[in-house]
């Protein structure tokens, strides 16, 4: 059987993947990407994430249970240019961007490849909750079967062409099966806790990357001030909580103005909006006939997916349409696009509401 590279990062998800692999009878090489050093973006030396010394230990101890080869490859600059600094970027022009997709698409999908193509290795894989089925002689991606731990919606701007050399083992299973394999297995990972913040972000202290920002004007949906902000990227569409404004009916931010520094706020009813568009989409499906789509969009990663209609311009401008208005449609987010049988039809970045 074929070759089969993965991506561990020495956490319980890839290291069960890995093993479930070796089990399939692929003869399974772990990689581990350094992105990032601790020191280059303010972090602590002791700081747990996927870059860490304690990470990349735990990814070596997973390996050499499973008896397989491993490496560790620094894709620093990659991740500097594609990731880090839109992130920056991003915040600084009030968007609320998402590093997991860009990371997926830029970084770890182009460079597992591009090395299996050099170790002769028929595959890739990760530790995603996602599946990869068959349709119509076409590998295509689709949500896993338990939903809610599927990572599909990170998934929608890798190259269509890779998915035909992407496996994910994880797809069929839920998370308490799979710390009871890592168990089984005998691996140190299956106790680990899971992750819930960005990987170079720890704690939520944006700050600590992107550095201090100029307060100014907190004002309503009249353009009356009512209060004063902390720094725009403190903020995201759709927040209520840290405004610091009493108010007799509360108050969530409906806007980032950043060409007058001001974050405008109003009633939870105007966040609920219809309509965007989105920029920089990819689509698994053929959109060249350009006819209007009835599908299921997710605007966040929690987000239930709701029924659109999506619609595609001469310009490639696309257009989305929810049935019901929802809640807090945010620039700079992934939206993303399923059909009724799960299956990720693509998706691109949030751009304007209505």
């Amino acid at each position: 059987m074929s070759a089969v590279l993965i991506a561990i990062s020495g956490g319980v998800d890839s290291s069960v993947a890995a093993a479930l692999l070796q089990d399939q009878g692929y003869d399974v090489i772990g990689i581990t990407f350094k992105n990032f050093s601790q020191n280059e973006i303010g972090l602590e030396a002791d700081t747990k994430n996927c870059c860490s010394p304690e990470a990349l230990n735990n990814a070596r101890n997973v390996c050499s249970v499973l008896k397989i080869p491993h490496y560790v490859i620094s894709r620093t600059a990659q991740f500097e240019k594609y990731v880090l600094k839109n992130f920056t970027e991003s915040y600084q022009n009030g968007l609320t961007p998402n590093p997991c997709v860009r990371c997926n698409s830029h970084v770890r999908w182009p460079e597992l490849i591009r090395l299996a193509d050099d170790l002769s290795a028929g595959f890739i894989a990760t530790g995603h909750y996602a599946r990869i089925i068959e349709d119509n002689g076409h590998s295509m991606i689709y949500r896993a079967k338990n939903i809610a731990k599927d990572q599909s919606y990170a998934l929608w701007a890798i190259k269509a062409d890779y998915i035909n050399r992407t496996l994910f083992p994880l797809g069929d299973y839920t998370k308490e099966q799979i710390r009871e394999l890592a168990a089984s297995y005998n691996l140190c990972s299956a106790d680990y806790p899971e992750s819930q913040d960005i990987c170079f972000v720890p704690e939520g202290k944006y700050t600590d990357l992107l550095g201090a920002s100029q307060d100014g004007d907190i004002v309503d949906s009249d353009g009356q001030v009512i209060g004063r902000h902390k720094g725009l990227i403190h903020y995201t569409i759709g927040q209520r909580r840290g405004l610091g404004i009493s108010n007799p009916v509360p108050l969530y931010v409906l806007k980032i103005d950043i060409s007058n520094n001001r974050l405008i706020v109003g009633p939870e009813k105007l966040i609920f909006k219809s309509e965007f568009d989105i920029y920089d989409a990819n689509w698994f499906i053929d959109t060249t006939n350009q006819k209007p789509i009835r599908c299921q969009a997710k605007i966040r990663y929690r987000h239930k997916p709701a029924d659109c209609v999506v619609e595609f311009s001469e310009s490639r401008k696309v257009h989305i349409t929810f049935d019901k208005p929802q809640r807090a449609i945010t620039p700079g987010q992934s939206a993303v696009f399923y059909n009724d049988d799960d299956m990720l039809l693509g998706g691109g970045v949030i751009d304007r509401t209505y």
